[in-house]
């Protein structure tokens, strides 16, 4: 990052008057990050380095059997949801976060999560076990906790006054998780319906992450962009994407609009995305920069890869709440960019969510 542009950013943060609030959901996951032992010496335990490696030991498997030992490195709240709600609070946003973190009682591990986190819980927590490696993770996720969590369901739980109460009250509402969650599409068109529409005198910006949806059909995909374009008609909306989520998303909007999908650059792709949706950002991460779309710009700002990361789980929840963040506390959208990423990075490099502290001097590193 040029100095110039560093020293401004660290001045604002330094000024940066946090007052917006946000509401987060909607899932909840217990988390084990853990690391397949590939064998056991004299110096302990060695892993397999990379995913290739440990795809070749389950392939030749095949038509056998074998058994991995899993060394669990850390237990701890999982979910995009309750990851970017705390993330987002220890960089001073205070939120609710409405997802399952426990069924009558909040478990105790969700109690660790930042006390600007205020849970609401609407049920028991899914289960994942993270498999990290080098070059990427594998995430083995027990879902079914989801299969009754629909609107009614929620709002049998939690009165619908409630959250309207709260929803009045925020600068943000972030959505996310919708590949995992069974019903996520009515979830999200009750929050439109029963939150957004029935006021009118705050309109918050809403985020939007679907996560992988590669094991979602076309007809889903192209439905739920339809109601985030829905969305965008009444107030600000970004969508966060992966590099491979765009592909993804590309490839289907491409096969309804019997398109080739021949596109090999990440600008152009995110370019098409954009041009297809009613809404004011298309924002995509790869591992390595950032690209965001709106009606006026297209922006690609690059960052740096951890060469030794601690955690890589969590890693996009983290840059979503760095670039929301940037965007309720007044920032430009490069700027917010930029947040993001180093967000992320801190996350990544530290294995846990920066507080402004710890934000500045992960950006004063790349200075």
């Amino acid at each position: 990052m040029e100095p110039i542009i560093l020293t401004a950013l660290l001045k604002q943060l330094d000024q940066v008057n946090l007052t917006s609030q946000a509401l987060i959901g909607l899932d909840g996951y217990i988390d084990k990050i853990q690391h397949p032992v590939q064998s056991i010496n004299e110096k302990g335990k060695e892993f397999y380095p990379s995913l290739d490696s440990f795809g070749q030991h389950i392939q030749h498997a095949a038509g056998k059997s074998t058994q991995v030992e899993l060394h669990s490195q850390i237990i701890k709240p999982g979910g995009n949801a309750p990851i970017m709600a705390h993330a987002l609070a220890t960089l001073g946003i205070k939120n609710t976060c409405l997802g399952t973190f426990g069924e009558p009682d909040i478990e105790e591990i969700f109690k660790s999560l930042h006390p600007d986190c205020q849970l609401l819980s609407v049920g028991k927590p899914a289960e994942t076990n993270a498999l990290e490696f080098t070059d990427g993770k594998l995430i083995l996720s027990e879902v079914s906790a989801f299969n009754d969590l629909d609107w009614n369901h929620v709002t049998s739980i939690i009165k619908l006054e409630h959250l309207q109460k709260i929803s009045r009250q925020v600068g943000l509402i972030a959505l996310v998780d919708w590949c995992n969650l069974p019903h996520a599409t009515t979830l999200w068109q009750g929050v439109l319906t029963d939150l957004l529409l029935t006021q009118q005198e705050n309109r918050p910006a809403i985020f939007f992450d679907l996560a992988d949806p590669s094991k979602k059909s076309d007809h889903d995909i192209l439905e739920i962009l339809q109601l985030i374009n829905a969305f965008g008609k009444k107030t600000d909306v970004t969508l966060g994407l992966n590099e491979n989520e765009a592909i993804q998303i590309y490839q289907t909007i491409c096969r309804a609009n019997d398109q080739s999908s021949d596109l090999i650059d990440l600008r152009d792709i995110g370019a098409y995305i954009f041009k297809q949706l009613d809404i004011r950002f298309v924002l995509i991460h790869p591992i390595d920069s950032c690209y965001l779309f709106s009606q006026n710009e297209t922006n690609h700002l690059h960052g740096r890869i951890v060469k030794s990361p601690k955690v890589s789980t969590g890693g996009g929840d983290n840059f979503n709440a760095g670039f929301c963040f940037g965007q309720l506390a007044g920032f430009s959208t490069e700027d917010s960019m930029r947040l993001a990423m180093a967000t992320s990075g801190a996350y990544v490099q530290n294995g846990r969510s920066p507080d402004l502290g710890e934000l500045k001097v992960y950006l004063g590193e790349e200075g």
